[in-house]
């Protein structure tokens, strides 16, 4: 039996958070794949994040061979003890300048062949040089990094004329739970909008949560050409070397139906038919990398040009405590049934390393 809206549900709130779980996924494939996790309690959700102290760097600026001073992009992997490694060369760290980015070395350690150092070469630390008997060393910190997001609301009325109920709807029992639905489908794809595309933005009572799209800083590629599956395996290298897959993941591929087309087509030509098969054509699923088999999904929300390799297991839809998406009966205004539909959210993306974009694809 359709629910009959009546004075009795007038200012009562119901949970509508199933009904939108159960929305066409090909409308929100985001929402669809992640769900909604546990609430939040603030309107600015605060995580914190940590990693681990760099063990390699690069040289900037060529060094002769008898050079002691090296001049490195970033400091910080680097203390005085340390033996690091250019090439096949070793050299021990007695001095550091952090505000140069310097460091003071003794080339060619342990017997090792000094050689001439190109720019941009990189340099490893390998361990630290350790004597028997010695104090303790100086002990390393590396703070961890606060993160945070804003919650958004998304609201939306129903309303529904007396004259729109006492007509007959063809197909339709209940106009207003008709219309009702209409409203949680509108406000779901804006939430899946928001988490892609939004931008951390707050004015007054105003606040809207920054997106996956804002979020991805580090692996970055402007491709300028056709999609093609090398630039996703670099990517996806680029990912490993900061530590992404340590754990493992659920590696998601999201690409706009252009790209869609563009992947199915990779390597078209290398395919072989059989003798009996009678269809032609080619629908990929997935890909699979040097780093992993990653699964496609479709999501017209992302931009023609672009590709996201993400981390679901890193990524979360959380509503503000109490205020998942619901719907309040407001009753009989003048000639016509009202109700609002509202809900507010936020989006936890982390360790934004762990993830990477490609743009700028034709």
């Amino acid at each position: 039996m359709p629910k009959i809206y009546n004075a009795s549900l007038i200012g009562k709130r119901e949970s509508v958070v199933d009904e939108i779980l159960l929305l066409n996924p090909h409308q929100t494939p985001l929402i669809n794949a992640l769900g909604f996790s546990t609430p939040v309690t603030q309107v600015e959700h605060v995580w914190f994040e940590d990693e681990m102290i760099g063990d390699e760097s690069t040289v900037n600026g060529a060094v002769l061979v008898g050079g002691t001073v090296i001049v490195v992009v970033d400091v910080e992997p680097f203390r005085v003890g340390h033996v690091v490694k250019i090439g096949d060369e070793l050299l021990y760290v007695s001095a550091i300048n952090t505000g140069t980015k310097t460091l003071t070395v003794t080339r060619g350690y342990a017997s090792t062949t000094a050689a001439a150092i190109a720019d941009a070469a990189k340099i490893e630390v390998l361990f630290v040089e350790g004597a028997e008997g010695a104090d303790a060393r100086a002990s390393r910190f590396k703070a961890r990094v606060r993160k945070s997001n804003l919650t958004q609301i998304f609201d939306d009325t129903v309303d529904v004329s007396g004259t729109a109920k006492a007509v007959t709807q063809y197909g339709i029992d209940n106009l207003y739970e008709y219309e009702k639905q209409k409203k949680l489908l509108e406000l779901a794809l804006q939430l899946e909008k928001a988490a892609i595309n939004g931008v951390f933005y707050e004015s007054g009572q105003i606040r809207q949560m920054k997106g996956i799209r804002q979020w991805i800083t580090t692996n970055v590629t402007n491709v300028g050409g056709p999609l093609a599956v090398g630039a996703i395996n670099t990517l996806a290298q680029k990912i490993y070397d900061a530590g992404g897959f340590a754990t493992g993941g659920d590696y998601k591929i999201m690409v706009a139906a252009k790209q869609k087309i563009a992947l199915s087509g990779t390597d078209a030509n290398k395919i072989q038919l059989t003798r009996m098969d009678n269809k032609r054509g080619n629908k990929v699923d997935g890909i699979v990398t040097d780093f992993g088999e990653f699964e496609i999904v479709l999501n017209q929300n992302l931009a023609p040009d672009e590709l996201f390799l993400v981390d679901a297991n890193r990524m979360a839809i959380k509503p503000l405590n109490t205020r998942e998406f619901g719907h309040t009966y407001l009753g009989v205004k003048g000639d016509y049934d009202t109700g609002m539909v509202v809900g507010e959210y936020t989006l936890q993306f982390e360790q934004e390393k762990a993830h990477g974009r490609l743009k700028g694809l034709n």
